[in-house]
């Protein structure tokens, strides 16, 4: 509640700018329609003849759309939209004293534009990238102002403009066929409103259509022109300065980019409920980090958006909270140390006893090294299907990779197979920025295997990587492990801990922490760096849900939570 309060002291002027925004554009083009343009505006007859004054009516249809349109993006604090709206006003204020009605009809937009200077400083937004979702809203709300303009438009009408009436659902018809180039051939125009009328059907289709182009193609040019050059950027400092076992994810189309000053330093993230969410640490150069850090909260605060740090390592811990983060432990990464597991670890009683009873029965691994033949990527893809059929089961985003041919083809995959050669079991491994250290996105399985296989992969793939040269392995995250234990540990941490005790009777936390415990890892504390207190780790929660499950109910029983979250 106090959240809710604060932002509505900080964004109240926003609202009631926005809302008189669109009353003015809304009430301009009804206005053209109910009241019929006078024969001779005077003051606009002696300032402009030659019958220019006639253009104000359509100006002011223009500058009405146009109005509605930009009250959403004010509504978004946009600076350019600011500016359009009020030359916008200004220019609407004139068209309205064209008409003759200098006091009653342009006092509203002159208002307006002045309440716009007044609350001029808090219009911090920048454009940035709108993503296609938002586009096809603008869409919809462009095309569908144009269809009620022209529906009430003909409703409106005189009998003896047309020589017809019509009826409400007539002249949704004819709008719809004046939009679509089909026309309304049978109609004469009587007067001149009706001309007119027809006219400004023509202008607001234009109109409308160019705005749906704009919206909509403004995200899919930055999708497919910005984003693949941002993308190479991003992938460059990864590669000089990546830390952390998921940096392979901030190059995934999910992520947009944050990019410092000079271009050194870079930070993913995904917006959702109004939460930056952030994955990982900043990438760059360490000394260039903090300016970064403030720069991009800088540039958060200005959209309106809390911020959340998602995975973040322990060393930076304190600079989030000289920049005002809680912090809360999330859980522990399992790193395997290569050369321990397999000089010693492998060498326990239960790692030989699955090996040996896997290959005396006829099974193996093999390497398949990109790209694939054709039925290899078939036979991965049907095991992933029935993986997905497993109760608690389906695709995640985020911080995980989902089952693409594509994204499969480009990645070496390693693999039990069966006494025919088919795939019973595979991973795929992904690149990771951290020298001398592998891992793993995909582990996926058959619906019926035999009990030890997935143990037995680990065990060779390990083996193998550590044959060709990697120092470590990734083993991901076991959420909410060691969370809330430690005695100096916050509140809440400790209300964390607890749920993970509550939880673990039904989701097995606990058997994931204790499954990667049998390959003797070091386990590394990872954590959440947010904005906002309690509530506002709530809105970075449920927002990082959103985006990795997709608002999937997760409260049955035979679903597995540590699957949910494991990276």
């Amino acid at each position: 509640m106090p959240d809710m309060e604060l932002r509505f002291k900080q964004d109240w002027p926003i609202w009631v700018v926005s809302s008189i925004t669109l009353a003015n554009g809304v009430l301009s083009i009804v206005s053209i329609l109910a009241v019929r343009f006078q024969e001779h505006p005077q003051l606009f007859h002696i300032l402009l003849p030659f019958g220019l004054h006639q253009l104000s009516r359509s100006l002011t249809l223009i500058f009405g759309f146009m109005l509605v349109y930009l009250s959403v993006h004010l509504f978004h604090r946009k600076q350019v939209a600011w500016w359009l709206a009020t030359i916008l006003l200004v220019l609407l204020t004139v068209a309205q004293i064209g008409r003759g009605y200098l006091v009653y009809t342009g006092l509203a937009p002159a208002v307006t534009a002045a309440l716009l200077l007044f609350v001029r400083k808090r219009f911090t937004v920048r454009s940035e990238p709108t993503s296609i979702v938002k586009g096809l809203t603008l869409v919809v709300i462009s095309l569908s102002l144009a269809l009620a303009y022209g529906t009430l438009g003909f409703w409106l009408l005189h009998k003896n403009d047309f020589g017809i009436e019509f009826h409400l659902v007539e002249s949704f018809i004819r709008t719809l066929r004046e939009f679509t180039l089909v026309g309304n051939s049978d109609l004469i125009a009587q007067t001149r409103h009706a001309r007119w009328f027809l006219n400004s059907l023509r202008i607001l289709g234009v109109l409308a259509w160019g705005f749906a182009a704009y919206s909509l193609f403004r995200p899919v040019t930055y999708r497919l022109k910005t984003w693949p050059h941002e993308r190479l950027e991003a992938k460059g400092i990864l590669e000089n300065y990546g830390r952390s076992s998921l940096d392979f994810f901030k190059l995934w189309p999910d992520k947009a980019y944050y990019f410092s000053e000079d271009r050194t330093c870079v930070i993913a993230y995904r917006v959702s409920l109004g939460v930056a969410l952030c994955l990982g640490d900043p990438v760059g150069p360490p000394e260039k980090i903090e300016q970064t850090l403030r720069s991009f909260l800088q540039f958060c605060s200005n959209n309106g958006w809390r911020v959340a740090f998602q995975h973040i390592l322990p060393d930076l811990l304190e600079l989030y909270r000289q920049l005002g983060f809680d912090i809360i432990k999330i859980g522990e990464e399992a790193i395997v140390d290569l050369e321990h597991f397999v000089s010693i670890t492998s060498n326990n009683r239960e790692f030989r006893q699955t090996e040996r009873k896997m290959e005396r029965t006829g099974y193996k691994t093999a390497w398949y090294i990109p790209p694939h033949p054709l039925n290899v990527v078939n036979e991965a893809e049907s095991v992933s299907r029935e993986w997905l059929s497993l109760p608690g089961r389906h695709e995640r985003g985020f911080t995980l990779g989902q089952f693409d041919r594509t994204y499969i083809n480009q990645t070496p995959l390693f693999a039990v197979l069966d006494q025919a050669n088919h795939i019973l079991a595979f991973v795929n491994e992904i690149p990771t920025y951290r020298k001398g250290e592998a891992t793993a996105d995909l582990m996926r399985h058959r619906t019926e295997i035999p009990n030890g296989a997935m143990a037995y992969l680990f065990l060779k793939l390990l083996t193998s990587l550590k044959e060709r040269g990697s120092l470590k392995f990734n083993f991901g995250l076991a959420p909410l492990a060691g969370v809330g234990e430690d005695p100096g540990s916050g509140l809440e941490e400790h209300a964390v801990h607890l749920l993970f005790e509550y939880l673990n009777r039904f989701f097995s936390f606990k058997g994931l922490r204790d499954y990667k415990d049998k390959f003797e890892p070091t386990w590394e504390d990872r954590f959440l760096a947010y904005q906002g207190g309690p509530l506002g780790l709530l809105k970075a929660t449920i927002a990082l849900i959103k985006v990795t499950e997709g608002w999937r109910i997760m409260g049955k029983q035979d679903a597995n939570l540590s699957d949910i979250i494991k990276r």
